[in-house]
């Protein structure tokens, strides 16, 4: 069993796309990160950093993310552009950048 995540503060940047990524993996069963990482082709750590609030994860790893879950890449897509905008106003990048 892996360890829990961290509570989200809504003081995080990007804690509502976290939250998102969250209750779409709740919905999916809450599949362990390894799971997913074997099926999303990036690691277990990556795929945690994505939901963790803190930065915005690259759009690779958000898609991947969402279709590890079985989510709509498109519905997500658009999440994450409208996310984007939030990073330029806090003059953010996205991880891996």
């Amino acid at each position: 069993m892996g360890r829990r995540e961290e509570p989200l503060d809504d003081e995080m940047p990007f804690a509502e796309f976290a939250a998102g990524l969250r209750s779409l993996r709740q919905q999916a069963g809450n599949p362990p990160y390894r799971v997913m990482a074997a099926a999303a082709h990036y690691s277990a750590s990556a795929l945690s950093m994505a939901a963790s609030g803190r930065r915005l994860p690259p759009w690779a790893i958000a898609e991947a993310y969402v279709r590890a879950c079985g989510g709509d890449p498109l519905e997500w897509r658009d999440r994450w552009q409208k996310a984007t905008t939030t990073q330029a106003n806090i003059g953010a990048r996205p991880e891996g950048d």
